[in-house]
């Protein structure tokens, strides 16, 4: 548009030079096309010989963490790049606005961007959206440049450096039989070393007898697996807190606005206490499909768990008694069972002895979807579903969860473990 006017007015000039026999309208009107001209060819140049330079980012980062990137733009080209508008394409929310560079013949500029992550997901990074116009403003160009990379937001975690699971050790346990990589307590026997094996399974008494190099074969210890079971019916949660539920703005709870939120920290944090002390954690959760986590224990399982975490979202899945049904074939074995849920009618509680549950020690963590949006349905405890014994807390809107989780798991008759 602003180029059909310009032409417009320069025909103008040079028609009423024609009448006028002026010479000087003449002279204006080819000026305003040798502009328009120059323009239009330095937008055309504008990206000859520019190259993106982008370092690939941190390869983990989680919710409440800043992504850290260094950016720049290379011109090899001898045409001076006045004006540069690049914009990142990505979906990261908080990208802000872009940044306006000037670089001259064969030259470089550099820059470093910090991005607060506010929520957990998979995300895109790049390619760089660049324009550039013309000095005039008559003409502009835009580009995609760079590389396009995906980015991980994991959930945050919060230390719980009082918490325990009531029940977690099973007493009477007996050894499993079962080999595990990782060192426990039960040493089941000890073999040649082979390349790869840690120096920590050294066994040195036997290396000393042997005259060669033996390590250590360890049993999964007499302690029960930990499963975490996350409900995500879109039904039973928010996922945005009612305007009349907002809680004032706290560094520690920010970014824990809805009851999916809050049920999604709580397992990453109950994972990554329960794995720090050793322990064998799964997950099981349905999302927009079954999910299964087995339990494994190490740093390589909390990742994992984190990964599954980052990307579950509130789906139309069955009722929590269903999945735990569709499960049943997980609750052998030694396992203590922790379930996350808004459904606080405890209905899901008689399937689990459908499931073969009957005598595994369960875990409730409540998220109260009220709390969150009054709106929600008010799900009253059902008598004739309780357990005789269950341990069960209650996280709200605005509850730290250290603080709820650090106090103990409260049994029905009142008990603190």
């Amino acid at each position: 548009m602003k180029v059909a006017s310009v032409l417009g007015l320069a025909l103008i000039i040079f028609i009423c030079g024609i009448s006028t026999g002026w010479r000087l309208l003449f002279n204006l009107a080819w000026l305003i096309v040798a502009v328009t001209l120059f323009g239009y060819l330095w937008t055309r140049t504008a990206f000859r010989g520019l190259r993106v330079l982008r370092e690939h980012p941190q390869g983990r980062v989680q919710v409440g963490e800043p992504l850290r990137e260094r950016l720049g733009l290379r011109n090899l080209s001898m045409i001076p790049k006045l004006w540069l508008e690049v914009r990142d394409g990505g979906s990261l929310p908080g990208r802000g606005n872009g940044n306006i560079v000037s670089l001259w013949s064969t030259s470089e500029k550099k820059w470093r961007r910090k991005t607060m992550c506010t929520r957990r997901g998979r995300f895109v990074l790049g390619p760089l959206t660049i324009t550039s116009s013309d000095p005039f403003g008559l003409f502009s160009r835009t580009v995609q440049a760079g590389p396009r990379w995906e980015l991980l937001v994991y959930p945050q975690i919060v230390a719980l450096s009082d918490f325990s699971l009531p029940a977690l050790e099973l007493p009477g346990g007996q050894v499993t039989q079962r080999r595990s990589f990782n060192s426990t307590p039960t040493i089941s026997s000890v073999r040649d070393y082979a390349p790869g094996d840690s120096l920590s399974t050294v066994s040195w008494k036997a290396t000393a007898r042997q005259q060669k190099l033996m390590v250590k074969e360890f049993e999964l210890d007499p302690v029960a697996d930990v499963w975490i079971i996350l409900d995500l019916n879109r039904r039973l949660h928010t996922e945005v807190a009612s305007r009349d539920r907002q809680v004032p703005d706290d560094p520690e709870r920010r970014y824990l606005n809805s009851s999916v939120e809050y049920s999604v920290t709580a397992a990453a944090s109950v994972a990554a206490s329960m794995l720090d002390r050793g322990r064998s954690v799964g997950l099981l959760a349905w999302s927009t499909e079954k999910l299964v986590v087995p339990p494994d224990r190490g740093s390589r399982q909390l990742w994992k768990i984190l990964e599954a975490l980052a990307v579950v979202e509130p789906s139309q899945a069955p009722p929590l008694q269903e999945v735990l049904v569709s499960y049943q074939s997980f609750f052998t074995g030694n396992h203590s069972l922790l379930v996350i849920t808004p459904d606080t009618s405890g209905s899901w509680q008689a399937a689990l002895d459908i499931a073969g549950g009957r005598s595994l020690p369960v875990t409730a963590l409540y998220v109260d979807a009220t709390s969150f949006d009054s709106r929600m349905p008010r799900l009253l405890p059902q008598q004739r579903y309780q357990r005789s014994r269950i341990y069960s807390n209650t996280l709200r809107n605005g509850d730290d969860i250290a603080g709820v989780l650090g106090g103990g798991m409260r049994s029905r008759m009142g008990a603190v473990r």
